[in-house]
């Protein structure tokens, strides 16, 4: 089987899917550290930064700017967002295909932040989170529909 962004894409795994465009996928990600956390899927298949084509790395912060302000206008993120690229297996990337995460913080969630990233993969409490998702993935898509 292909990588799991691939199958995505190829709409073989379901999602919650909030934008796509041609070089993107935007999406919620599944083991979420903050609420909203967002992740931007490159289309193309490129387990590296530096392995993907010129023209979908140039378009990459200018889709960060786009859905962080739709997040932000659905309220989340106001105190400042985390931008971040897990480039390559030492540097914990866990799905060898470009992504960038969009991490909403608020002030003073540090150790709520530290919690969830010790516990992210543990499997208790999976129910409540896919309908935390689910209201998650309303409220941003008709949030980029405002914004765009």
């Amino acid at each position: 089987m292909d990588c799991v962004f691939c199958a995505i894409a190829a709409g073989r795994l379901p999602t919650h899917l909030l934008y796509e465009d041609e070089h993107f996928l935007v999406l919620l990600d599944i083991y979420p550290l903050r609420p909203a956390h967002v992740l931007i899927v490159a289309r193309e298949h490129a387990p590296r930064l530096s392995d993907l084509s010129v023209d979908t790395r140039e378009r990459l912060l200018a889709c960060a700017d786009k859905i962080g302000k739709a997040l932000q206008w659905a309220g989340y993120g106001r105190h400042g967002i985390n931008l971040l690229i897990n480039d390559g297996p030492a540097a914990n990337q866990h799905v060898p295909h470009l992504h960038l995460h969009l991490i909403p913080r608020e002030r003073g969630d540090l150790v709520g932040l530290l919690w969830r990233a010790f516990t992210r993969f543990l499997p208790f409490g999976r129910d409540r989170l896919q309908a935390r998702l689910e209201r998650e993935a309303e409220q941003l898509k008709n949030a980029l529909k405002l914004e765009s």
